[in-house]
């Protein structure tokens, strides 16, 4: 193996973790508001179709991903209106979310374009800014300017979360709702600020599986995407840098499963390569010991406070 095989392998890691990496902050705030958000799927759907619907009808990708977050944010709306609103069962809604957006988007891109896939759009694949840097240039120049917003994201939201009175808020709102009240603090729209966020950032990693990796949107692209974010919240213990180094693993073992596929290994179908991040995700988190984090929502509590 060479040197030019390491840095192949390294390039695909950081490409695959990256729409884990964003979802699993997004899903972060949500879960840390005591909100469970097995809908990431859904709102990264949202997002990549709406980003490539943007990208397709303006000509300039960034304006899809905009579209992108405005799409995972509709969904994270819903999200939140269920589950904080109404005090509606978290997983129910989560799955429904994605089943739900899963069909939306089939249905509009089928009457827009007529095909389960869109046309190629204008993209963000590459980071031309950076090509020109001696020696790494053409390295950090061929990942998507999203990957490093991912990088930015996760450092902002580290010092949202632990070095801002919002972030304490969010800790204890997850923690003890009931006791954050007599604090005073409106829980009701703690809740809905994080489930809103996750949306947000849920959208953005949809627009970066769209825009960032590839230049189009077709059905089944995000691929439990979702859902390993949803594993690397819980195994990087509702922290930034757990979160990055459980979806750099899950990244590590998706870029594997390509490899092998590409170099084409005898008597292993595909589709039993493919499953390899998932096992590896499954295996990892049956593996943790110690109570999760997330508290359950009391909604007879919401109800009778916000007389629902």
């Amino acid at each position: 193996m060479t040197l030019g095989f390491f840095v192949v392998l390294l390039l695909s890691v950081i490409r695959l973790s990256t729409p884990m990496f964003i979802a699993g902050l997004g899903n972060m705030y949500c879960e840390r508001v005591g909100i469970l958000n097995l809908g990431a799927e859904g709102m990264m759907v949202s997002g990549a179709f709406a980003a490539v619907l943007g990208s397709y009808y303006t000509g300039n990708p960034w304006i899809g991903v905009l579209c992108g977050m405005v799409g995972g944010l509709v969904a994270g709306a819903i999200h939140a209106l269920i589950c904080v609103e109404f005090g509606g069962l978290h997983a129910i809604s989560g799955l429904g979310i994605t089943m739900l957006f899963n069909g939306v988007t089939k249905f509009l891109c089928l009457s827009i374009f007529g095909s389960t896939f869109t046309p190629n759009v204008a993209a963000l694949q590459t980071t031309k800014i950076l090509q020109g840097l001696p020696v790494l240039g053409k390295y950090l120049g061929a990942l998507s300017p999203l990957v490093y917003l991912g990088g930015l994201i996760a450092v902002i939201s580290y010092f949202v979360i632990f070095r801002t009175p919002y972030g304490l808020r969010v800790q204890m709102v997850g923690d003890d709702p009931r006791t954050v009240e007599t604090a005073g603090i409106d829980v009701w729209k703690m809740r809905y600020s994080g489930v809103l966020i996750c949306g947000l950032l849920c959208g953005i990693a949809g627009a970066y599986m769209s825009l960032g990796q590839l230049d189009r949107f077709f059905e089944g692209m995000i691929a439990g995407k979702g859902m390993l974010a949803v594993i690397a919240v819980k195994m990087g213990k509702w922290e930034p840098k757990g979160i990055l180094g459980t979806a750099l693993l899950l990244g590590f073992f998706d870029a594997v499963q390509l490899q092998l596929q590409i170099n084409g290994v005898i008597g292993i179908p595909p589709e039993m390569l493919q499953l390899l991040p998932y096992v590896a995700g499954i295996a990892v988190l049956s593996m943790q010991t110690g109570a999760t984090r997330l508290s359950a929502l009391d909604s007879q509590y919401l109800r009778n406070k916000y007389k629902f």
